[in-house]
């Protein structure tokens, strides 16, 4: 069964580069496109390139946060008949490079969760890269088992990651009380390096905000 993707587009107001999509695609066969609630424009742009490139596109009524675009498509996807065996999960806006999905893919044959691991790079902003080992450790003192990266968004779901262990919504503190239960019902987690690629691009991150919100996912039964 070949795998599916769940692109995770944040409400930017132009769609992917139709060259990522097409690099996806090639790598995994299936893509669906998550349209987190994108301008009248954007999204008619956004649903034009789902169209000429042949891929999914599930669109939400507004933008309910990462969290909640990644639960609706991980639901959209398990929906289907046949059901995928895995789901590869990365953002839209070029910084998880489409060249680590085959590294994804291989560490799936011993773990069900795989998480991409930028903390060896020096691209991340300061900020980022603070909050991100912050978390990282606290995390790893809470579930009891280490954490290279708890934040990284390009991430693959499969066997019990998937199917059992529910992806909750909220924004960017979903992906981390996701690992947080993983780690706690004993799924197998990987971590595999990836390179950070911001190029300048403006973050939906908020340091202040979705720090908070990762923290407070940290304290949560």
């Amino acid at each position: 069964t070949r795998e599916s993707v769940g692109t995770d587009v944040l409400p930017h107001l132009e769609p992917p580069d139709p060259v990522f999509v097409a690099e996806v695609k090639a790598h995994v066969g299936d893509v669906l496109l998550v349209d987190d609630g994108m301008p009248t424009e954007g999204a008619a742009a956004l649903a034009r390139l789902a169209a000429e490139a042949g891929v999914g596109l599930l669109r939400l009524p507004a933008n309910f946060g990462k969290g909640h675009a990644i639960a609706a498509g991980r639901r959209h996807l398990l929906g289907r008949v046949p059901a995928p065996q895995a789901v590869v999960v990365l953002d839209a806006d070029g910084q998880h490079p489409t060249s680590s999905i085959p590294p994804l893919l291989a560490a799936a044959a011993d773990a069900e969760l795989v998480i991409g691991n930028r903390l060896s790079e020096l691209g991340m902003p300061p900020l980022r890269r603070f909050t991100n080992r912050l978390t990282s450790r606290l995390l790893a003192l809470v579930t009891g088992h280490p954490v290279p990266d708890s934040q990284c968004g390009m991430r693959l779901l499969r066997g019990r990651a998937l199917r059992e262990v529910e992806f909750p919504g909220g924004r960017y503190e979903a992906e981390t009380l996701h690992l947080k239960r993983c780690l706690r019902s004993g799924v197998r987690v990987a971590w595999v390096p990836i390179p950070a690629l911001y190029g300048g691009q403006p973050s939906s991150f908020r340091g202040v905000r979705d720090g908070t919100r990762v923290l407070g996912a940290l304290l949560r039964a």
